[in-house]
């Protein structure tokens, strides 16, 4: 197959940007080509648009690491015209009219729902107001959603609630898979952190991802000395996070790392803490399970990662961190429980390799240019 990926960018590193790219990779192993349609510098693997400049807002946007592309209809034509099926991952301008020109054409194209609302709203701090977020998830099956057939959902809880909300495509549950590199692994710890027990968390920084929750609990733990916490990611949430570290003991690490740095840091690590309130699925859960570490994780109602919890000292309650403290005290005082726990988790991410991901999507577009191909006769 030809298979067209149409992504506002694909030059960051969000977990969506990393899955499309994934996805690519695997897909091309199996003999498939894939090209993007997206914006950035020109190769033999994209279709380039130029970024949209949002009046007034255009800061706020690249400072989130994202960028929009315009709609161009010349470049659109011609990436609808090359591939066998178009597969939109953003609800966005360039996506609607990529589909609007495909329904054109007689394209087949399908779509995912990697965009949670609450993710958008949060940044106006309006992401508990329901009202707002179902108002949102409307809008989008109105505009882009309504006019597909197949819908890939990183999770079932995105999936139902979808369902719940009137969507109407056939929703295909797949996750966006853990690459096979990221297996059970213990390095030694650097000179930094030798002595320390090392919480890390992975994931952009910013309010509903809430990283401010682990410093916090940090400071209530009875170990807090003892505890060294590592934050990676990039976001407008970096400066405040950095002066609410300054309280701990141990000034906290807090940034971006390379693949290879956060490979290290990945088996180094003693526990994982996944605070975010709002979450599809969650890669760098997935990833840090994959390497042998034990997750504990926020049972919000807005985030599908609690999915991965094996038991209850696996789960704290959101924005709680005298809560969150004492399980990450059960951590520290259990460390045969956590030794056994580390290998469970890695091995329960067996069915969230990205192999397997794959052939669920490749059976998705199947379908779709199946079931194209027979609307043209009817």
């Amino acid at each position: 197959m030809k298979i067209l990926f149409v992504i506002d960018t694909i030059d960051n590193h969000n977990g969506t940007s990393v899955s499309a790219k994934r996805f690519a990779s695997e897909l091309r192993s199996r003999g498939h080509e894939v090209k993007f349609l997206t914006t950035g510098v020109p190769d033999y693997e994209r279709f380039v648009v130029p970024e949209y400049h949002f009046p007034l807002m255009h800061g706020l946007v690249k400072r989130h690491g994202f960028t929009y592309g315009q709609a161009k209809e010349d470049v659109i034509r011609e990436a609808l015209e090359w591939c066998d099926v178009a597969h939109c991952y953003m609800p966005f301008g360039l996506e609607i009219a990529t589909k609007r020109m495909a329904i054109e054409m007689g394209k087949p194209c399908t779509a995912a729902f990697h965009v949670q609302p609450e993710n958008v709203t949060a940044t106006f701090r309006m992401q508990n107001f329901k009202w707002a977020n179902t108002i949102f998830y409307n809008i989008l099956n109105r505009k882009f959603f309504k006019y597909f057939r197949h819908i890939h959902c990183p999770s079932r809880f995105i999936a139902d609630y979808l369902v719940h909300l009137g969507y109407t495509a056939e929703m295909h549950v797949i996750s966006n898979g853990c690459p096979s590199e990221y297996h059970w692994h213990k390095c030694p710890k650097p000179a930094w952190c030798a002595d320390k027990f090392v919480v890390l968390m992975v994931g952009r920084l910013s309010p509903e991802k809430h990283q401010g929750t682990i410093l916090n609990a940090v400071r209530h733990s009875a170990y807090e000395k003892q505890i060294q916490v590592i934050l990676v990611g990039y976001g407008l949430s970096k400066r405040k996070l950095r002066r609410k570290g300054k309280r701990l003991s141990n000034t906290p690490r807090i940034g971006f790392m390379s693949d290879k740095n956060l490979m290290e840091a990945l088996g180094y690590a003693d526990l994982y803490v996944h605070a975010s309130e709002v979450e599809l699925e969650s890669i760098s859960c997935l990833e840090a399970m994959g390497c042998g570490l034990v997750p504990l994780i926020s049972s919000s109602p807005m985030s599908a990662t609690s999915q991965f919890a094996q038991d209850c000292h696996s789960l704290f309650a959101p924005r709680k961190p005298r809560l969150l403290a004492k399980k990450i005290d059960y951590w520290i005082e259990h460390p045969e429980k956590r030794k056994e726990m580390e290998k469970k988790y890695a091995e329960s991410i067996q069915q969230y390799r990205i192999a397997e991901s794959v052939s669920q999507f490749e059976a998705m577009l199947m379908e779709e240019i199946s079931e194209n191909e027979s609307n043209k006769y009817h």
